[in-house]
């Protein structure tokens, strides 16, 4: 009997065995961990992040904020894996003990806070040169995000022939109307790239942004209206030996309800080698309305996200500011004076130059400068300036190993005529002028 038991035992061992490679993965695990140390007159961390306007009375604080983002990589072959994607926000000292993103850092911890990013399906289509991504995954348009840098649910699938690339997508923004699949939001993405020769290439893009009668219509809800809103666009990047240069132009069109939506942006931008460092300029343009009675807008139309008021899922990271624009270092202080890339309906036309050195192998150094007006104004103050004024920043940092650095940042903002009696201040009077100063630490993996 012994034997007998002995010898199923064995056959079961070698039957697993054989059966194992089938069914081995590849376990790939990367991430980052970021805390900053923050001393601003105007950022502030919190639960909510989003548009802040200044002040002429503004307190200045200090705290701590830090960032986890956990992403674990099921790879069974090289043409199929499993992508997710976690991320743990907190501000020391903000609460404990109970259930809610971007908390979890005062004294006893213990917070249920752990956020999904993505979780999405990444493969090969066999026998054809065609990649899909199908899930909750990151998607950033073709025009530095502008239009859309989100995490959104959906499938996108990017195929390569030779010189020629192109994406064809789906993506459900919103399905939360009472009906399932009829008051929702979608999007459609038509993307193209060609390869002219290693120095050029070129692209185009149609985007269709749909809200059929969705309760969460422009950010409010309970304002119900169906939206459609067209966005064509071209775009390119040349290399023409000392200089590289690359820009965009957009023009949408469509409905907004009773609206007819005309609408543009435009962008251009080059580095170069300059010394120790890359040298880079950005300019960009969104239009605005300055008329919002009218029929027609020409106000820029972003993707945003309703279940936050008009929370931006756009960006324009290329201009490299901390407090006029998005930060890319925001974590539970994504504050800026310009959220999105619409600014209120009013358009944005700023101007964007910033040099990155690299002194030795081990210190980094960067310096940026901006500008920023409104295309059009639609809000009525005492003065009928469109600039909204200048930032200026910079940081040093520090390699400590390869994966780890530390810096020391600054911004700050020089109000413009725009705020002339705004924020509290006195008739004629611009109110103080924001800053922060912070400590970076930094860990990739």
């Amino acid at each position: 009997m012994k034997k007998k038991l002995l010898a199923v035992v064995a056959a079961g061992a070698v039957t697993a065995a054989t059966a194992v490679p089938a069914l081995a993965l590849e376990n790939e695990f990367h991430g980052m961990f970021r805390v900053k140390g923050t001393i601003s007159n105007y950022n502030g961390a919190g639960a909510f992040a989003g548009l802040l306007a200044p002040s002429d009375n503004p307190k200045t604080k200090n705290f701590v904020d830090q960032r986890a983002r956990l992403m674990y990589i099921a790879k069974a072959n090289d043409d199929l894996k499993l992508v997710t994607h976690f991320e743990i926000d907190s501000q020391w000292g903000d609460n404990s003990y109970t259930v809610g993103r971007n908390d979890g850092g005062a004294l006893g911890a213990d917070q249920i806070n752990l956020e999904t990013k993505n979780v999405y399906l990444d493969f090969n289509i066999p026998a054809v040169p065609v990649n899909m991504k199908v899930g909750m995954q990151p998607f950033t348009d073709a025009y530095k995000g502008i239009f859309i840098n989100a995490d959104a649910a959906g499938a996108l699938a990017t195929a390569k022939y030779g010189s020629f690339t192109n994406a064809l997508g789906w993506f459900r923004l919103d399905d939360r109307g009472g009906l399932t699949g009829k008051n929702a939001r979608d999007l459609l993405i038509l993307d193209g790239k060609y390869a002219v020769n290693k120095n050029l290439n070129v692209g185009g893009s149609y985007y269709l942004y749909n809200d059929d009668n969705s309760t969460f219509a422009n950010g409010v809800a309970g304002t119900a209206q169906d939206v459609i809103v067209h966005t064509v666009g071209v775009n390119g990047e040349a290399n023409l030996g000392l200089v590289t240069v690359d820009g965009f132009a957009l023009y949408q069109f469509g409905n907004a309800g009773t609206k007819h939506v005309s609408a543009w942006a435009a962008n251009a931008g080059a580095k170069a080698k300059v010394g120790i460092g890359i040298l880079r300029a950005q300019f960009l343009y969104t239009s605005g309305e300055g008329d919002t009675t009218r029929n027609t807008s020409n106000a820029f139309v972003p993707v945003t996200n309703h279940t936050s008021g008009a929370n931006a899922e756009n960006t324009f990271y290329p201009a490299d500011m901390r407090i006029i624009l998005r930060d890319k270092f925001g974590t539970t202080d994504d504050h800026a004076i310009i959220y999105n890339t619409d600014n209120q309906s009013q358009g944005i036309i700023g101007g964007f130059i910033g040099y990155d050195a690299n002194i030795t192998p081990k210190v980094f150094a960067n310096a940026n400068a901006g500008f920023v007006a409104t295309a059009k104004r639609n809000t009525v103050t005492e003065s009928s300036s469109k600039y909204m004024g200048t930032e200026l920043n910079a940081e040093v940092g520090y390699k400590l190993y390869d994966n780890l650095t530390t810096s020391l940042q600054g911004a700050y903002v020089i109000l413009g005529d725009y705020y002339k009696g705004t924020g509290g201040a006195a008739p004629g009077k611009i109110p103080n002028d924001p800053f922060l100063s912070r400590v970076v630490l930094n860990y990739a993996f």
